[in-house]
């Protein structure tokens, strides 16, 4: 018993854990790339751009989502063992699998693995012992894995991902370990072959901040292999079960917390933001917000520096600016409405939509009657994501306790009075009376 509370306890310390180990890893690019408007005749040339530019290489998202993994993971892959990796990458992709260092290669013993459940695989196998303990001592968890009756997907850590956690920890609640249980658990089969093409996955994990609705799962694909939520590699693909299919992986996944939290772990590419907050005073406005899920257009320190050195001295050094600045943040921010690049919840009509129903968007704010156009542009199952037409997605799907972060190059403003579209500004910024003009109705 022992054994066990420790091994529940780790979950616990699991979160600090990985989120120190993201906040290491924070690096965005230098420069924002110049875009211009989407519009439908050029989105397979800026996608084409996007995905298999010069920097393609140093992007963790090779479906042209930039550089998320120098931005939230830690960076795993060395230089000197991208080639080996990339042969292991692409073996999982198209299914073939490999021989990891911690996981027998599946497709060895393929037809035997498939007469079993998932439950009974991670009770049988020497690798995910810990793990199963855990699972053991929650029987709800074990008859989702055991049942036959819909498919699932169970990125598994194995015992190895156990080995960081420090002993000095405060021992989880069991409520919480359930949580991280499932949501280590993806509804649906999702091989190798699926992942490619998915951005996030549900999980069995409902998340009462979404409005009741399954947490997600982030995936991303690059020349070190398949990550999960930036930081949990995947080190062995495709192990079949007669009720879906295992991922083992080499980290705890475990819920996210709360946007707000996220974004102060990174202070170093957010500091304008967070400075933004404090002049305005908005976390005791947040706070007063109530939201059943939520968009949250985060802009970088680049972004705020595209405004240009008038309009920021404006916004964050005049009593007069700190109102239109307050205006900018709300407008930032998609209440009771969580746009993936790949699902849509919507709270605002008390459903849940689900699979993206269309490529664009026109959601609502809280900044008044003021609405913030979102594209998602698709070429050959590869997306990109621009807000207004202009600022562009740089990294996709930061998920969320109460939403997700979708991070941007450009800050978002509303468009100006007269105009339904969005127009691009001056390489020299914005000047201070457009930046009033298209503000003044909403402070």
């Amino acid at each position: 018993m022992a054994k066990l509370a420790a091994v529940g306890a780790a979950l616990g310390a699991a979160l600090s854990l990985s989120l120190a180990v993201s906040a290491r890893a924070l690096v965005l690019p230098e420069a924002a790339v110049n875009q211009a408007p989407l519009s439908r005749a050029d989105e397979a040339a800026a996608l084409d751009n996007v995905m298999f530019g010069p920097h393609h290489l140093d992007d963790d998202d090779g479906r042209g989502t930039s550089s998320a993994e120098s931005f939230f993971g830690a960076v795993s892959a060395l230089r000197g063992h991208v080639h080996e990796d990339f042969s292991r990458a692409v073996a999982d992709l198209v299914g073939l699998g490999y021989t990891g260092d911690h996981f027998d290669n599946p497709h060895d013993h393929s037809d035997e693995a498939g007469g079993f459940t998932i439950y009974e695989l991670i009770t049988r196998s020497k690798f995910t012992t810990k793990f199963a303990k855990l699972v053991n001592d929650h029987p709800a968890v074990v008859h989702l894995l055991n049942s036959t009756s819909a498919n699932y997907t169970l990125f598994v850590p194995i015992d190895k991902a156990f080995e960081d956690i420090p002993d000095n920890h405060e021992k989880p609640t069991k409520a919480f370990i359930e949580s991280a249980l499932l949501y280590h658990i993806g509804l649906g089969e999702y091989p190798a072959r699926r992942i490619l093409h998915t951005y996030t996955l549900p999980t069995a994990y409902d998340e009462d901040s979404l409005g009741g609705e399954p947490q997600r799962l982030r995936t991303s694909v690059n020349l070190g292999g398949v990550k999960i939520n930036f930081y949990s590699k995947v080190v062995a693909a495709d192990i079949p079960a007669k009720n879906g299919v295992i991922h083992a992986v080499n980290n705890i996944l475990v819920p996210p917390p709360f946007i707000g939290r996220i974004i102060t772990l990174f202070p170093d590419r957010f500091s304008t933001l967070l400075l933004a907050y404090e002049k305005t005073d908005f976390v005791k406005f947040i706070h007063g917000v109530h939201l059943n899920g939520s968009t949250v257009f985060v802009p970088t320190n680049e972004a705020f520096s595209w405004l240009g050195p008038k309009a920021n001295a404006f916004l964050f050094n005049t009593d007069k600016g700190h109102k239109y600045l307050k205006a900018i943040l709300k407008y930032n921010i998609v209440p009771n409405a969580t746009l993936y690049t790949d699902a849509f919840y919507d709270q605002r009509h008390g459903k849940q939509v689900g699979e993206l129903a269309s490529e664009h968007y026109d959601l609502p704010t809280l900044l008044g009657d003021a609405h913030i156009s979102v594209d998602i542009a698709r070429v050959l199952g590869f997306a990109s994501m621009k807000v207004n037409g202009l600022s562009r997605v740089v990294v996709p799907n930061g998920v969320g306790k109460n939403g997700v972060i979708q991070v941007v190059n450009r800050v978002p403003l509303p468009p100006r009075k007269g105009h339904r579209h969005h127009h691009s500004d001056d390489a020299g910024g914005v000047e201070i009376k457009d930046l009033m003009r298209r503000l003044e109705d909403y402070v």
